[in-house]
């Protein structure tokens, strides 16, 4: 049986809901359109190029999530040399992608999307460090409005290790985003070297800087901040490669070819420290795998880890090759590794003087500092006879971080360290340990505490996005770890 379908039983669709705009939304729309009118006729509008980069740049970070927000951090941690002026701070790209990618992780867990992960002991160390920095601020600080600013850049440089801890969960994602973060380094050193030889063919100064108390010798510094610290930058993605390339079961050629190109990076940049830190660390993980990989049970490995320690060799030997024959100047900047020719180097002895000072400071004030980079407060033009004019800069990590927050803010920051070191090297001394991603970043760590000695880079965000790569991958290791002894100790429960 069929029922028929009387039409005046049919709902015809209401008028009023059938139009595309309601009067509202009309009046709204004739309302900001006379506002852009009125705008447009009265004020400048320099300021509409950077809101249309703001919406471009937040949508570019909302693509995939958490895809786009952890790529832009990786990315922006890399280019701290550019900036642009907001009122009398030097914005970098770092400082409004990490402010951007938290206040999105906070506006997702406000609203139940993300949910918020457990807080340890490294991030409560950390914390505790931060805070230490706004009270060495604020109580005896000589200029306190300055250094509290300075303590709101440390934040946001140190924040990214929070924001990758809350947005990585999983092994999977983390070996995806260190992918990620090898990459963007090589990409980096890349840029460096082609500033340099940009600057030897055209005569161009895009990424180089020129040290006119060495005879006007040029170093490159690439999208990094200043040679030295692209030097340790290189370095670092140096022997994270090397390490991937001797552990990594795939034997992937990628990863000596990313060396070979980092190593050309740092050796280009001129930092003795970044070369030094390269024979120490590089040195250490070729002994590692060797200790690791040829022990008696490991025969049938020999052959296959002793072509790879010789490829290994191989590449720094090209690299070495390449950077002595495009630097004139190379040969005779080795030469001052020798140990005479550093105890009369004049930027050693100016960073001795620097040290010296804060000394002094520290001894008035050791207990909770003088406040965030306070020391250039102090020490400005002919006041400090090693620094010559503009402010002074502490650049030695450890009497920085004394000078500024005292003996209770390096308590804070050495444990931070060595709780991170200790967890991760329990890891690495396990017997086939899988983890290759911490032993790397753990390598990078260790490049970074060295070179920082002499050339500090802790204020800029690359450094505490690597550190929070290293305590995410930590994390998840030991989840796993935790997880496999269980299974192994109740084998009827976990089936």
């Amino acid at each position: 049986m069929v029922a028929k379908l009387d039409v005046h039983d049919v709902a015809e669709p209401s008028r009023s809901r059938a139009t595309l705009f309601g009067p509202f939304d009309i009046i709204l729309t004739a309302g900001l359109a006379l506002v852009a009118m009125y705008l447009a006729a009265t004020e400048s509008l320099i300021w509409v190029p950077f809101v249309f980069g703001a919406i471009i740049g937040l949508s570019a970070l909302l693509v995939r999530w958490p895809d786009g927000a952890i790529f832009g951090l990786l990315v922006a941690g890399s280019v701290p040399r550019w900036f642009f002026p907001v009122s009398t701070w030097n914005a970098k790209p770092e400082h409004v992608v990490v402010a951007a990618c938290g206040a999105i992780v906070l506006l997702l867990t406000a609203c139940g999307i993300h949910k918020w992960k457990r807080l340890e002991k490294a991030d409560y160390l950390l914390l505790a460090f931060l805070a230490e920095n706004y009270l060495s601020s604020f109580v005896f600080s000589p200029e306190p409005a300055s250094t509290l600013r300075w303590s709101l850049l440390q934040t946001l440089a140190v924040s990214p290790f929070f924001v990758i801890g809350q947005l990585i969960t999983t092994k999977e994602y983390f070996d995806r985003v260190m992918g990620w973060w090898l990459r963007v380094g090589t990409l980096a050193a890349v840029f460096g070297i082609l500033c340099y030889f940009s600057h030897l063919l055209f005569g161009t100064s895009v990424g180089v800087t020129s040290f006119f108390y060495l005879g006007f010798i040029v170093g490159a510094h690439g999208s990094l901040w200043e040679p030295n610290i692209f030097g340790s930058y290189c370095t670092c993605f140096a022997v994270m490669n090397l390490y991937y390339y001797l552990a990594d079961k795939s034997r992937n050629v990628w990863y000596m070819v990313a060396f070979a190109l980092s190593t050309v990076g740092l050796l280009l940049s001129l930092a003795r420290q970044a070369w030094a830190c390269l024979i120490l660390v590089g040195g250490s993980i070729l002994l590692y795998h060797l200790r690791h990989s040829l022990g008696p049970r490991k025969t049938h490995r020999r052959a296959s880890h002793w072509k790879r320690l010789v490829l290994a060799l191989a590449g720094i030997a090209v690299a070495l090759s390449v950077a002595l024959f495009v630097v004139r100047d190379l040969s005779e900047r080795l030469s001052t590794l020798s140990l005479t020719e550093v105890q009369q180097d004049p930027t050693l002895i100016r960073r001795t003087g620097l040290i010296v000072l804060a000394i002094q400071d520290i001894q008035k004030h050791p207990i909770i500092g003088l406040g965030s980079s306070s020391f250039q407060l102090l020490y400005l033009g002919e006041d400090d006879s090693y620094q010559g004019a503009g402010e002074a800069w502490l650049g030695t990590l450890f009497f920085r971080i004394v000078h500024d927050t005292g003996v209770v803010g390096m308590v804070f920051l050495g444990w931070f360290i060595i709780n991170l070191g200790r967890r991760a090297w329990r890891l690495l001394s396990l017997d086939d340990s899988p983890y290759v991603g911490v032993g790397a970043l753990l390598a990078g760590a260790v490049v970074m505490l060295i070179a920082y000695q002499l050339t500090d880079a802790s204020t800029l965000a690359f450094t505490w996005i690597h550190l929070g790569l290293l305590a995410v991958g930590i994390r998840i290791a030991e989840h796993d770890s935790a997880v496999l002894s269980s299974k192994a100790l109740h084998p009827v429960l976990a089936a």
